[in-house]
C-alpha cells in the first residue's frame, strides 16, 4: 500500500531533519538551553514511530516482509560446499 510506505518515508524525514537541527544546534553553542537534547529526543521518537509503525503495518496484513533466506536462490536450496 502506497500510503504505508508514504508515512514511513515523512517519519524518516522528520528523524533526518531532527537530527539537522540537532547538529545546527550543536554548532551555534545552543546546547546549553537543552535544544540540542530536546531535537536528539525527537530524533529518537520519529525512529521508535518508524519501527514501530512497520510491526504495526506487518500484524495489520499492510505490508508483507520478504522471505529473505541466504540458504536459498530462487526458491531452490543452495548445495553445500565440503562433506556431509
Amino acid at each position: 500500500m502506497w500510503w504505508v510506505k508514504a508515512i514511513v518515508v515523512i517519519l524518516l524525514l522528520a528523524a533526518v531533519f531532527s537530527l539537522g537541527r540537532a547538529l545546527m544546534s550543536l554548532a551555534r553553542g545552543e546546547s546549553r538551553e537543552g535544544k540540542t537534547m530536546r531535537a536528539l529526543a525527537w530524533r529518537v521518537g520519529f525512529s521508535v514511530a518508524v519501527f514501530l509503525f512497520i510491526l504495526l503495518s506487518m500484524y495489520m496484513g499492510w505490508i508483507k516482509p520478504h522471505d529473505v533466506n541466504p540458504a536459498m536462490r530462487h526458491g531452490q536450496p543452495i548445495e553445500q560446499a565440503g562433506p556431509r
